[in-house]
């Protein structure tokens, strides 16, 4: 069977909002990629809120964002295998702030990394609908 890992960005969408589409695909735990853990504009996604948000919608919560954020210095290559580690014992999210996953490191880092092993990555978009990830992306070809 083939893993899949979900993406999705929150916006300035609440989490409640975020939830409904996470429980609509059964996910179970959610892998925050986000280089900064805080959100000064999003109250809902400081890492601490978040945790206790996921907790409380029966979600897991792992923040990432040291190995996997935009900015991390860090060889991807061992960080992505503890994504799939993860991925592999439950449905998985990897989150971010970028709604839109074409303009977001989710699509032009993460994903191509995954699709390279195997693994399976769709998109989760800000009207809920989900969408495979087309690599290479529409804008490199």
């Amino acid at each position: 069977m083939t893993t899949t890992i979900w993406t999705i960005g929150y916006g300035q969408r609440p989490f409640h909002d975020l939830e409904r589409d996470l429980a609509e695909l059964g996910i179970s735990m959610i892998v925050d990629v986000r280089a900064r853990r805080d959100d000064p504009r999003t109250a809902d996604y400081d890492y601490r809120r978040l945790e206790e948000l996921a907790s409380e919608a029966g979600i897991g919560y792992r923040w990432m964002g040291s190995t996997l954020g935009e900015e991390s210095p860090v060889e991807i290559d061992t960080a992505v295998d503890n994504l799939i580690a993860i991925a592999s014992a439950l449905r998985t999210v990897v989150l971010c702030r970028e709604p839109e996953p074409t303009l977001c490191h989710r699509s032009t880092v993460i994903a191509p990394a995954l699709m390279a092993r195997d693994v399976s990555v769709t998109h989760i978009v800000p009207d809920g609908a989900t969408r495979p990830h087309e690599s290479p992306l529409p804008f490199d070809r």
